[in-house]
């Protein structure tokens, strides 16, 4: 073998296990993850200056929208959004909430830490409610440590930019969360569980899923159980006030194009829904509405 096929060959390998080598540490690293959710839509640059915040503080970090399109003003709903989104990302992603009604009032600031390992971000008003229902609380403080805010100063009026999103982007770059503040019991919404009403069960419509106009109820499969409904049975539905006579099916193609149907959503809870079309618009039904089931006779 010549000399110059020798030294292409060591050339070649010694290129080969550096590629294997960065390969092992890029597999072997955590990306810290953050997820994001506003109200402050897409129409200006609210969401990309909160994004620039996190990254001059983590530039590792991956950020990725839940939604930034939460109605204006609406905790509850992003309360709902919160509760479907973050379970399904790792422990110890964070993320930053901003729907903030009451910014620049005496509402306070806060970081919480779930059972299931999930940190949040926002303002204390009722946001982490569902997701703390469904998780647990591990701990939660106030943010009063401006070491971890945006400086030179803090605006009245975008906390998000000044104060959740750089605190966000502390916690995935590894700050402790009791370096944020003090310990704090957190604000949350008034909850009223779906129950059995006799041989009923009465419930509440916890949100209209868009576009599809699908509504879905806070009434889950173990009340339902208790109740001894099951698919397949012709159920009587008072929501809102409309009464209705509903096949309760496994999918939406099981009844004919336009019909309406109770189907089991996908995050466990019964819903209602017309086979390709809007059963909230149809029937004027909107969150909030009570629900009662009943089984025809």
């Amino acid at each position: 073998m010549s000399l110059r096929v020798s030294a292409l060959l060591v050339a070649a390998i010694g290129l080969l296990g550096c590629g294997t080598e960065r390969t092992r540490d890029n597999a072997g690293s955590t990306v810290p993850t953050i997820l994001f959710l506003s109200d402050f839509g897409q129409k200006d640059g609210a969401v990309a200056v909160c994004k620039g915040v996190m990254i001059g503080i983590a530039p590792a970090a991956r950020i990725m929208d839940i939604t930034h399109d939460v109605p204006a003003y609406d905790i509850e709903s992003a309360a709902e959004l919160l509760e479907q989104a973050v379970p399904f990302y790792p422990e110890g992603t964070v993320t930053v909430a901003v729907v903030d009604p009451g910014v620049g009032s005496e509402r306070k600031s806060i970081a919480v830490r779930t059972k299931r390992g999930h940190i949040l971000v926002g303002p204390d008003n009722g946001i982490f409610t569902l997701l703390l229902e469904a998780e647990g609380l591990d701990r939660a403080v106030e943010l009063t440590n401006d070491r971890y805010f945006l400086k030179p100063a803090t605006s009245f009026t975008f906390h998000g930019r000044d104060v959740f999103s750089p605190v966000a982007a502390h916690l995935a770059a590894g700050v402790p969360l009791d370096s944020l503040g003090p310990a704090i019991t957190p604000v949350r919404l008034p909850i009223q569980p779906a129950r059995r009403v006799g041989a009923g069960v009465e419930g509440r419509v916890r949100y209209v899923e868009q576009p599809y106009g699908n509504v879905v109820t806070d009434i889950g499969p173990a009340l339902l159980d208790s109740a001894r409904f099951r698919v397949g049975d012709t159920l009587r539905v008072t929501v809102g006030s409309r009464q209705l006579v509903l096949p309760w099916v496994n999918t939406f193609s099981d009844v004919v194009t336009g019909a309406p149907l109770a189907v089991m959503h996908s995050r466990a809870l019964l819903s209602f829904s017309l086979n390709m079309g809007d059963f909230a618009a149809r029937y004027g039904v909107k969150r909030g509405d009570r629900v009662l089931v009943r089984r025809t006779r």
